[in-house]
């Protein structure tokens, strides 16, 4: 993380959580050529249940990703079968589900901690998989 960034993750700390989470969303709107300097401010706050969700909301409207890295964070502080629920929203409807499945998911299965958890994964993999060739 280069000085800037840690500067604006120094100020956003001194913010609500509410707070740091809309700055965020002004300042690095999805799918601007920011939005993965995003990500990394991301993972360095901390963050209430309601904006951890917001920010997902928000962020992962864009997927496919073509690294594992959004997941990764957001996998990293949010429960498992929440990301899935929001993920499932913005499944593509064209050939970049392999991409999704590919990036996405080994980090969910390694997220996975609970029976339910697993079981949300397989379901939201195996909706991607018959995504792709029906799709």
């Amino acid at each position: 993380m280069d000085e800037r960034v840690r500067s604006i993750v120094t100020d956003l700390r001194s913010k609500s959580s509410s707070e740091a989470a809309d700055w965020l969303m002004k300042h690095y709107p999805v799918g601007s050529t920011g939005a993965g300097e995003a990500i990394t401010i991301v993972q360095h706050l901390s963050w209430k249940k309601s904006d951890q969700t917001r920010l997902a909301e928000y962020y992962l409207s864009g997927i496919p990703f073509a690294s594992a890295r959004p997941y990764e964070v957001f996998a990293s502080f949010m429960q498992t079968r929440r990301l899935v629920d929001i993920m499932r929203k913005h499944i593509p409807n064209n050939d970049r589900k392999q991409l999704l499945e590919y990036h996405a998911g080994p980090v969910l299965t390694r997220a996975a901690k609970t029976p339910e958890d697993h079981e949300a994964v397989q379901s939201f993999l195996a909706e991607v998989r018959r995504d792709q060739y029906s799709g």
